[in-house]
């Protein structure tokens, strides 16, 4: 049996990680790669520039797509398990409040606002999702590679989550590709291995997401201008979850260097290096990530404890 202590380190740095790729992505999102590149890399903390959805968002502080994922984390450590009702009602709430809030509001992207309106106004989680093939449910599914030990289980709970906000089968492959990507770098498999069970799962939803995937990592020892102008960054999520698995796939052993690539690949920068983090973090564990960008994260005492409290309960 593994070392408790390496296994809080991937769990803490799965879902640190992913609000670090976040808070680091957010500074960036909307941008292109070559209007990012021209002041040189972003490797830590600041503010993003004003007409970025985040430009009122301090140094440090996440986005939704990390709250979303706290909603999830929180949802599953009190029902000890993935309940769609309750999961549905909690993010119901949160885009209510999110919404009624002057910075937070220009963050949550359009599948989740429409889906949000739908919860609240009385429709059934099983009706309300959107079918716009974007990346929300992707970018905050990793707790749910975590809690299920059985990649079964991590594969129909991840595609459940997807359906109150994005029930497109794009959407859903990618919820499913990720929480799978999360469960087999915890089971350190190896980075092709890991490729193929994602790609196997996410190819039931949706097989053009899965090949895309395959793609790649295949490109992975291609240079990122070439490929990312190849895969596409925006926020659908045929493009910003390949982008993700691409910046694992290429420096899987240097969390650090996939983060940063992440970061500055232009477009859906926060939700691309969010998910990236998350892979990186449930490898290699939060020992993996800079300090300055451990300490300097919103809220990390919080998302750790939720982390651990998952690890206390996970099936």
């Amino acid at each position: 049996m593994r070392p408790i202590e390496e296994l809080r380190g991937k769990y803490t740095g799965c879902m640190l990680g992913a609000a670090i790729g976040d808070a680091l992505g957010k500074q960036n999102e909307g941008l292109s790669r070559g209007d990012i590149l021209k002041p040189g890399y972003i490797t830590d903390y600041g503010k993003a520039q004003v007409g970025c959805p985040g430009y009122k968002l301090k140094r440090g502080q996440y986005t939704d797509d990390t709250e979303q994922m706290i909603v999830l984390a929180q949802s599953l450590i009190e029902c000890n398990g993935f309940d769609v009702l309750d999961f549905s009602g909690r993010i119901a709430q949160w885009g209510a409040d999110a919404l009624a809030d002057t910075v937070k509001k220009f963050l949550i992207g359009p599948s989740s606002s429409i889906a949000i309106f739908r919860l609240n106004s009385g429709v059934s989680w099983r009706d309300s999702g959107s079918d716009i093939p974007t990346c929300g449910s992707a970018m905050r599914v990793a707790p749910i590679g975590l809690f299920y030990n059985s990649l079964d289980e991590v594969e129909s709970n991840a595609a459940l989550s997807s359906i109150p906000t994005h029930n497109s089968k794009a959407a859903i492959a990618g919820a499913v590709a990720v929480a799978i990507g999360v469960r087999c770098a915890l089971l350190d498999m190896s980075c092709y291995d890991l490729i193929k069970e994602t790609c196997s799962r996410a190819s039931k939803y949706d097989t053009g997401l899965a090949k895309k995937i395959e793609f790649s990592f295949d490109k992975r020892d291609s240079e990122p201008d070439e490929v990312f102008a190849e895969l596409g960054t925006s926020y659908l999520v045929y493009e910003t979850v390949p982008c993700a698995f691409y910046c694992f796939s290429r420096h899987f052993e240097n969390p650090e260097r996939a983060v940063i690539e992440a970061v500055n690949a232009g477009g859906d920068t926060d939700s691309i290096a969010c998910i990236t983090g998350a892979l990186c973090g449930a490898l290699c564990g939060i020992s993996s990530f800079p300090e300055r960008w451990i300490n300097g994260l919103e809220n990390k005492d919080m998302i750790e404890r939720l982390a651990e409290v998952i690890l206390k309960t996970a099936t």
